[in-house]
């Protein structure tokens, strides 16, 4: 282990989560998202057709329940998400992205692009794919959700 507490792997990714977030709140601000919710958007969009429950939601998007909960209550308000019923399970709630919800999700992948390209400015292309990588691994290891590929299926690189 190091002994300089700020080369620690935790304060090292508290550190980016921190500044990150801060700065994609910043940018989504103005079309009135918060990085919670376009978390839901996002996870939504690659999720199955029947939806996703707001506690699966919530664990995809690694935000409590109660955040997760606020956020598609909000999303749902502004007609970006849809609630219903699950067929097959009648007490959970299953979350779908409307046509707007997916229309506000690429704008905001627009907004915040710039955020992202900037916290991996000073790597080459072949480094920031290994830091990717490298924290989807992490993730593994941690018990997390891999966030899903473009077909659907854990993206383990």
């Amino acid at each position: 282990m190091t002994a300089n507490p700020t080369d620690r792997l935790g304060f090292l990714v508290r550190a980016v989560s921190h500044t990150m977030t801060q700065r994609l709140e910043q940018v989504l601000r103005p079309i009135g998202l918060t990085q919670a919710q376009l978390a839901a958007l996002a996870q939504l969009a690659v999720g199955p057709a029947e939806g996703l429950s707001g506690a699966e939601l919530g664990r995809r998007a690694v935000v409590t329940a109660q955040a997760m909960s606020a956020a598609v209550a909000s999303l749902a308000q502004r007609g970006l998400v849809t609630r219903a019923p699950s067929p097959s399970h009648g007490r959970v709630i299953e979350v779908r992205i409307t046509p707007a919800g997916r229309e506000l999700l690429e704008r905001a992948k627009d907004l915040t692009a710039p955020v992202h390209a900037q916290a991996t400015a000073q790597l080459s292309d072949v480094e920031a794919e290994q830091l990717r990588s490298l924290l989807k691994r992490t993730m593994s290891a941690l018990g997390l959700h891999l966030p899903l590929d473009a077909g659907g299926h854990a993206d383990r690189d």
